[in-house]
């Protein structure tokens, strides 16, 4: 309790010195805020957040629209920035491009976590002709060499629906959790197909596409937390896509089922306990401002090279 009030004492007292501190950093570098930061932090997720944090807690209405300004030019963003803070270019000849790399990462995140977000909400429909063959495609790209009988099946248990109807399963992420699970299936059919095998063990199995949904779930928590930042800015200068958050959860999915079996749990009701544990050791590289999440698999085309 005491540790609390003294945290949210001195944090007070920082925002209420910030102004004055700023200004006299200001005098003794001959440097406004943005420079100190672009001069003293390598590009990366470390530069990214900080640029970030500034522009945030600025007073200057202009430098706090740039983050949330949906149509954002980002040329003329960072002409004003020059004008506003009086920097001039030929003196500070690589603040334009460090600056304007910042600011693609930073809207191109809240783009994604938009696209994201809005593929999250569109409901899956057994109406719709093409969420049904998209599910289709599931199984067949999943079991080739097996007829769906019919579209309501429990040969759908065989991949891991938790029923007949795999619609119902879907309800929580949306149609991404099902574009998902295609994108890995498409993307590292080998592997899938391992996993998939691997999720029939007699002893630590799981439930293949309720695991996949599941793990949309974690990646898009991750997402909107802001927690991926660290490794989205350290991936690209360029703005983040879609592909890109799609090889995160095609990682995670894959890693957790290596940690899974590494755990040996006593059976699957050990699921919740594991996973949180995946997800604090996940979140606890994400603090580390250098950390990008690599693959710990190679396609088969990878391989060949």
């Amino acid at each position: 309790m005491l540790a609390e009030l003294w945290t949210s004492l001195w944090c007070h007292l920082y925002f209420l010195a910030r102004p004055m501190i700023k200004w006299i950093l200001r005098k003794v570098t001959g440097k406004c805020e943005l420079l100190r930061i672009t001069y003293g932090e390598s590009a990366g997720a470390g530069r990214t957040k900080r640029i970030e944090k500034s522009l945030k807690q600025s007073h200057q209405p202009a430098l706090k629209q740039i983050l949330s300004d949906g149509s954002l030019d980002i040329t003329e963003a960072v002409k004003e920035v020059l004008r506003l803070k009086s920097i001039v270019p030929e003196v500070h000849p690589n603040f334009q491009r460090c600056f304007s790399v910042c600011v693609c990462q930073i809207c191109g995140y809240r783009r994604l976590l938009q696209q994201v977000e809005h593929h999250r909400k569109t409901k899956y429909s057994t109406t719709d002709k093409q969420h049904e063959d998209k599910l289709m495609l599931l199984w067949t790209s999943l079991m080739p060499t097996t007829k769906l009988e019919s579209r309501v099946s429990k040969q759908w248990t065989d991949i891991g629906f938790q029923g007949e109807d795999p619609a119902t399963d879907f309800r929580g992420m949306g149609l991404l959790g099902l574009d998902q699970l295609l994108y890995f299936i498409k993307e590292y059919p080998d592997i899938a197909q391992s996993l998939l095998s691997q999720s029939h063990h007699p002893q630590y199995g799981f439930s293949f596409a309720i695991l996949g949904i599941n793990f949309t779930g974690m990646c898009y928590d991750l997402l909107k937390s802001r927690k991926l930042r660290t490794h989205f800015y350290n991936l690209t200068e360029e703005a983040a896509t879609m592909k890109q958050f799609n090889e995160i959860y095609c990682c995670l999915f894959h890693d957790f089922i290596q940690f899974w079996f590494k755990e040996k749990p006593r059976d699957i009701m050990e699921f919740g306990r594991l996973r949180d544990m995946f997800q604090k050791l996940l979140v606890r590289q994400l603090r580390d401002k250098h950390f990008v999440l690599r693959a710990t698999f190679q396609s088969p085309g990878e391989e060949a090279s």
